[in-house]
């Protein structure tokens, strides 16, 4: 089986956010993707099955499968065109468990991605005490979205100073804390940070998936529905981001780190 490690969403290796994408050649387990998965030990490892028309798509962190995954996603498409998998010029769907996704290369080279868009609900009477504490900063706003908890800054500063507890954030969402605030400076309209101690992931380098939150969050906010999107990590990595309908549509970078073929285990299919 042949894998991939892409950096996605970044122009430069190391940068962006990394994920394993393994082209599958037959069927395989849940339990084996599980334990490539954990082999991998990236924040997502995503499993492509080609078909004539579309390719099946699965993503798993190394603690668990997981319904949607943006950097994983560009990073299967990229690997699909630079591997020589898929022409270039054609398009792909994704089948995956939130449904079809569709991925293609604009005209500058950026892939471009076609998610639905996910909108999150105020959090009533949510007690922002300890959340404030570990942030340090006020908290203006706090969302909820089934898995995740959303939480909107009145600085930019709160968002890139933050340092919280995996503890109290392990007890706030299933998945994970989304933590957002409108950009200060002149290259972006918002930056973010995911932190995911509950999936594996301490921070999340860069987050597709909470961009198809936040773009319908912010453009509510302002009005606009084009946004250039910084995620604010130690890796960091950017994106722009479009409000369309119900629909929200990514555009990013990727670059390639290796290749490798992968020796599966003769019980594994």
């Amino acid at each position: 089986m042949k894998i991939y490690q892409v950096d996605s969403f970044t122009k430069e290796v190391f940068k962006g956010n990394p994920a394993a994408v393994a082209i599958m050649d037959g069927p395989l387990s849940g339990d084996l993707m599980q334990k490539i998965a954990i082999e991998m030990n990236l924040s997502e490892t995503a499993f492509v099955k080609i078909n004539e028309d579309h390719c099946d798509l699965r993503w798993f962190t190394p603690a668990t499968e997981v319904p949607l995954c943006g950097h994983a996603t560009l990073a299967s498409a990229f690997a699909l065109w630079q591997g020589g998998h898929w022409p270039k010029d054609k398009a792909i769907e994704f089948k995956t468990l939130s449904g079809s996704l569709f991925t293609s290369l604009d005209s500058s080279g950026l892939i471009t991605m076609d998610f639905p868009a996910n909108y999150a609900t105020t959090a009533k009477g949510f007690d922002k005490t300890e959340l404030e504490s570990t942030f340090g900063s006020p908290i203006q706003e706090v969302l909820i979205y089934p898995a995740e908890l959303i939480l909107i800054f009145e600085s930019e500063e709160a968002v890139l100073s933050a340092n919280p507890d995996d503890a109290v954030i392990a007890k706030q969402a299933k998945n994970g804390v989304i933590v957002s605030a409108m950009s200060e400076g002149e290259n972006y309209d918002f930056v973010s940070r995911y932190f995911a101690p509950n999936l594996g992931i301490k921070e999340d380098p860069v987050t597709g998936f909470m961009h198809t939150i936040l773009t319908p969050y912010w453009a509510d906010k302002t009005g606009k529905t084009i946004f250039k999107a910084f995620q604010a990590s130690a890796r960091t990595g950017e994106m722009q981001t479009e409000l369309k309908g119900n629909r929200v549509i990514l555009k990013g970078n990727a670059v390639m780190v290796f290749e490798t073929d992968f020796e599966l285990p003769s019980t594994s299919h």
